[in-house]
């Protein structure tokens, strides 16, 4: 496809040869009108000129398909831009909901939390069920925030680093196993509802105890709460939440920065660029109407 210079060029040097031989606007002898050379002239000028039309007629049907193409280049990155977004917005939500909810759990599940300590299937009170859901349920978001941005780290760096605040559980993976939460490579956590079961229950009893034996003061002290509640690894989910929220703006990258060159140079030629080649053929037109 011609450049727009030198289709440009192309319609000066046809400017210049017309002025040259007084093809244009010239009433003496030597002009086109009355030479004997007239025909052969005109043929020779329109050949010209019927060459730089079409080309230009070509660039111009280039331009408008780039024009397509940009467009719906842009609106599939909006697209995948709003999608990002509404998941990174879902996905914090649901984890600051059951973090808040974690926070304010009462892990004091009382003595009868389990008839047996053989199983923890059939035999747990409604109250020991609530703690155990409240923990799952904040790990399962967890471990959802973890995949969110472990799949979305090649889009930025921004979101690679997000990634790598939120996997900081396996630097404290011996605290969490003490509840019963194990902690993989990739920061994802699983529970095990038989040791958090029997953590519960053990805190609810060994407080019992000491309020039987006349230790009135003595407040409940929940392992699960310290661990896992405001000052432990909830705590921790929400700082690393504001940080996320903090840089929202910045996480996806602009169009610019993931399409790459080819936006920009697919820019110049659907702004003014196109009416300036539209406006080329008009000047050709124009010749050509003059003779």
């Amino acid at each position: 496809m011609p450049t727009i210079n030198s289709m440009l060029s192309g319609t000066y040097s046809l400017y210049k040869s017309a002025s040259a031989n007084g093809t244009l606007f010239s009433n003496s002898n030597t002009s086109l009108i009355g030479n004997s050379n007239r025909d052969d002239s005109i043929s020779k000028l329109w050949s010209a000129y019927s060459s730089y039309e079409s080309n230009a007629n070509s660039a111009l049907s280039g331009l408008s398909m780039i024009s397509s193409n940009v467009s719906a280049l842009v609106s599939s990155y909006d697209k995948t831009k709003n999608t990002f977004y509404s998941e990174f917005d879902n996905t914090l939500s649901d984890l600051q909901k059951s973090s808040d909810a974690l926070k304010n759990q009462n892990f004091n599940v009382g003595t009868s939390a389990l008839t047996t300590k053989e199983s923890v299937d059939e035999e747990q009170s409604d109250s020991l069920k609530n703690a155990i859901s409240a923990v799952k349920d904040f790990v399962k978001d967890y471990n959802d925030t973890l995949d969110f941005f472990s799949s979305n780290s090649d889009i930025s760096k921004r979101v690679g680093r997000m990634n790598t605040l939120f996997a900081d559980t396996t630097y404290r993976r011996a605290n969490y196993q003490q509840v019963g939460i194990s902690v993989g490579s990739d920061g994802k956590m699983t529970v095990d509802e038989e040791k958090l079961a029997k953590v519960l229950t053990e805190d609810a009893e060994n407080y019992a105890k000491a309020v039987e034996n006349g230790d009135t003061d003595k407040q409940f002290y929940s392992r699960v709460a310290d661990i896992l509640g405001k000052d432990g690894l909830a705590g921790k989910a929400d700082d690393h939440i504001s940080v996320a929220n903090g840089q929202r703006s910045s996480l996806f990258p602009s169009a610019q920065t993931l399409i790459g060159k080819d936006l920009s140079t697919a820019a110049i030629y659907t702004g003014t660029s196109y009416r300036n080649m539209s406006n080329y053929a008009a000047v050709g037109n124009l010749i050509n109407m003059m003779f």
